[in-house]
């Protein structure tokens, strides 16, 4: 009998040499390295001297209301909670691949009260009696792993959780930039109610002395009609205003949360712009853009993923042992013949499961593939979108020194038209009429300013809002 075994251990390890041999034959090739798109100074329109955008770039503006505004989103907003339960769960999903790997170790207690069979294996007066039974047990198993289908599941996992982290801070950076956006159009649609109350002012003003020349008999009654149709110009963009004024308090009051208290807003002046094209777009764009950070984070899982899938096609060993307490009778538990222990190595061997492996495996592929699409998508949207910012930005900084121009000689206008009325060579009427012609290009600055802001927060926005992959990786 010695010998039988002595001749089992003999050739076992050659049977299992013959038998990973087989298991690893049908083995698929390594796929391909993925190129990924990559940036280049040829793309951008346009490259400046600024730094990188803060994580709190909000505060460039020196605006407490809007300070306040950002915070109480991040903090409260809906888009931030889905995001953070996202990372959740796949922080939970990288924790439960680790907990299937490697070893593991579990105790179990068991006690049963049963009767016994007379027509089995019970031996009386065990049999056709009831009794107690009770088993304890430590029970023990190993993975080895040995082809790293665990760990490339485990690092496909935390590649997930990575990109949730870096989606969370994209959803930031959408909402502050978003906030900061609609703030911005009430302040100025506030500046755009008050001129609008300066030029009805004075086209009434027009139209009663029209009135008044008519009655006098100095001019005829033509001139009244045209005056009277202008009046209503200022009425209805009043309207347009106050209901545009609502609609940006409203998308505020949903950014921040329904269930927020919103805050009373105070009008400020609109802030000055400053150069925020940084020195460099190429590279460090894929590092600032928590879009870009994310997509690459799921190439890598899905690569992870495709890894895992070819290791499936080795065989897979692992170990497994138990020791504990098992006895027919519960008295008997405790005692020492109660004991058994055992050992169990196996090796499951994939010889007729090639086709669902090879299914699997081009699953992931196919997932591999997608991801390698969409971060190449998400890297062409970013140029684009910092492109667009930039030659908006530059296109209204450009326009707004004209309109300075214009202002400028409108103002100069005005003042020359009250000098003439106060030395008598100039009427009221040419002093309302200069007075309207500069309120106007007071209305065209603001809206400038307006769509340099809008320009400035997206090209913000474009450059990834303050946020660095390499500090949020570290």
């Amino acid at each position: 009998m010695n010998y039988q075994i002595l001749n089992y251990i003999r050739i076992w390890p050659a049977c299992m040499a013959l038998l990973l041999l087989n298991g690893c034959a049908s083995l698929p090739p390594a796929d391909p390295a993925m190129q990924g798109a990559v940036p280049h100074p040829g793309d951008f329109v346009l490259q400046g001297q600024a730094a990188w955008p803060q994580a709190a770039w909000w505060q460039r503006y020196q605006d407490a209301q809007l300070n306040r505004l950002i915070e109480q989103a991040v903090a409260n907003s809906p888009s931030m909670a889905l995001a953070e339960a996202r990372l959740r769960q796949a922080a939970s999903d990288s924790t439960l691949v680790a907990a299937q790997a490697g070893a593991s170790l579990n105790a179990s207690a068991q006690a049963t009260r049963e009767l016994y069979t007379q027509n089995s294996i019970y031996p009386k007066p065990l049999a056709g009696s009831y009794d107690n039974s009770g088993l304890l047990h430590l029970d023990f198993s190993y993975d080895f792993d040995f082809w790293g289908r665990n760990s490339k599941a485990l690092e496909a996992a935390l590649g997930r959780e990575q990109a949730a982290r870096a989606d969370r801070a994209a959803a930031a950076n959408t909402l502050s930039a978003a906030i900061a956006d609609t703030y911005f159009q009430w302040q100025s649609t506030q500046r755009r109610i008050a001129l609008n109350q300066e030029t009805t002012q004075a086209r009434q003003d027009l139209a009663r002395l029209a009135m008044q020349r008519i009655k006098a008999g100095i001019s005829p009654g033509d001139d009244l009609h045209p005056l009277q149709a202008d009046l209503t110009v200022p009425e209805q963009t009043a309207v347009q205003l106050e209901t545009r004024s609502r609609q940006l308090l409203s998308q505020l009051h949903a950014l921040l949360g329904l269930k927020q208290d919103f805050p009373a807003l105070q009008v400020s002046p609109l802030p000055s712009v400053h150069d925020t094209i940084p020195a460099d777009l190429t590279m460090d764009l894929l590092a600032h853009r928590p879009d870009i950070a994310a997509a690459r984070d799921r190439v890598q899982a899905a690569l992870a993923d495709v890894e895992s899938a070819r290791a499936a096609f080795y065989p897979d060993i692992n170990l497994s042992a138990f020791i504990g307490l098992n006895s027919l009778q519960f008295s008997t538990l405790l005692h020492s013949s109660s004991r058994e222990q055992g050992v169990t190595p196996a090796i499951h061997l994939p010889l007729f499961d090639a086709g669902r492996l090879r299914a699997a495996l081009d699953s992931q592929r196919a997932n591999a593939q997608a991801a390698g699409a969409e971060y190449d998508q998400t890297v062409t949207t970013a140029v684009q979108e910092v492109n667009d910012a930039i030659l908006r930005l530059q296109g209204s900084l450009n326009e707004g020194r004209a309109l300075d121009q214009q202002l400028q000689a409108r103002t100069h206008a005005l003042d020359n038209t009250i000098k003439r009325r106060a030395a008598g060579l100039a009427d009221h009427m040419d002093e309302l009429h200069s007075r309207l012609a500069q309120l106007e290009s007071r209305r065209q600055i603001i809206d400038q300013q307006q769509a340099v802001l809008d320009a400035q927060i997206d090209l913000i926005k474009a450059l990834g809002g303050g946020y660095d992959s390499k500090k949020a990786n570290g």
